[in-house]
């Protein structure tokens, strides 16, 4: 007696899913990484503050980095200390206009509070709210 083969020559469609998964998963990956990119600059070392701010919808984030000339970025893009207010309004006016109402200064603790506090009073001169950010205090 010949047995005979009761599977199908070609594979269905049931063998391909889990092919489909994984290009699948490699398609999101590259998607989803740049969601997860800072939205500043450089990485600053902030105060610790015990201050906490409220959320804000959309602010403009200035960095001060520690550096020759004390670099500034605006977002993401750098820019030059007599620039700053010029760098802002090119933002609100491509980003949100007066929907924008808020800028949330990043400053790393090796720079000068002078220097703090000119770029605090640009954008104040502005006409935007400012706030400082800082991390959480430590509890040791």
């Amino acid at each position: 007696m010949k047995l005979k083969l009761t599977l199908p020559s070609k594979p269905g469609f049931l063998h391909t899913l889990a092919g489909l998964d994984i290009i699948a998963l490699i398609l999101v990956f590259p998607l989803l990484g740049p969601s997860f990119a800072q939205q500043t600059g450089i990485e600053v070392t902030v105060h610790e503050s015990p201050w906490r701010l409220s959320q804000m919808d959309n602010p403009i984030v200035v960095t001060l980095g520690v550096g020759s000339g004390n670099p500034i970025w605006v977002n993401k893009n750098l820019v030059p200390m007599e620039n700053l207010e010029v760098e802002i309004k090119r933002v609100l006016d491509e980003e949100g206009g007066s929907a924008i109402t808020t800028a949330v200064v990043r400053s790393d603790v090796a720079v000068a509070s002078g220097v703090e506090k000119d770029v605090i009073n640009r954008i104040l001169q502005m006409g935007l709210n400012c706030g400082l950010a800082g991390r959480p205090v430590s509890a040791e």
